[in-house]
């Protein structure tokens, strides 16, 4: 996983150049006329989705992992916190629906120990195969938020 903010300038050698490229495409990127929905950007080697979502409790919010395609989360407009910990398989598969969407739900598992990342204006999270995550849980109120999910898939990195 990493999480950082689009304005802080990071090491080239820090990250592959496919993730440089999802960072620029971020930065570069106006959706102020764009809504929900999926825009391909390189056929579905790289998928842009706009997420315009309610957040709620975290209760209500479900553990999920992809194993096709990365997540590079950013907040446009927006509070929530992002659940995550470290896929351990030791999760009970709630719903696994990775044949048809990439994406497996895990039940919820007290011996985790899953952290808040606090995502806000500007913050971005890279969730990997192996990262566990629970986007949209409310930060106080439940609000609506707009945000960016890169979909990068695993082999062009």
């Amino acid at each position: 996983m990493i999480y950082g903010h689009i304005h802080t300038s990071e090491s080239a050698a820090a990250y592959s150049e496919t993730i440089r490229k999802a960072i620029q495409i971020l930065r570069e990127t106006d959706v102020t006329d764009m809504h929900h929905g999926k825009y391909p950007l390189d056929g579905d080697r790289l998928i842009l989705q706009i997420n315009e979502v309610t957040t709620g409790p975290k209760e209500t919010k479900r553990p999920e992992v992809h194993r096709k395609y990365i997540d590079v989360q950013y907040m446009v407009h927006g509070h929530e916190y992002i659940g995550f910990y470290p896929d351990q398989k030791i999760s009970m598969v709630k719903e696994d629906r990775l044949a048809e969407d990439d994406v497996l739900f895990y039940e919820e598992n007290d011996r985790v120990n899953e952290m808040m990342l606090p995502m806000t204006d500007g913050c971005y999270a890279i969730f990997f195969p192996e990262d566990v995550h629970r986007p949209c849980c409310q930060m106080g109120e439940a609000e609506d938020v707009k945000k960016i999910v890169l979909k990068v898939r695993v082999d062009t990195l």
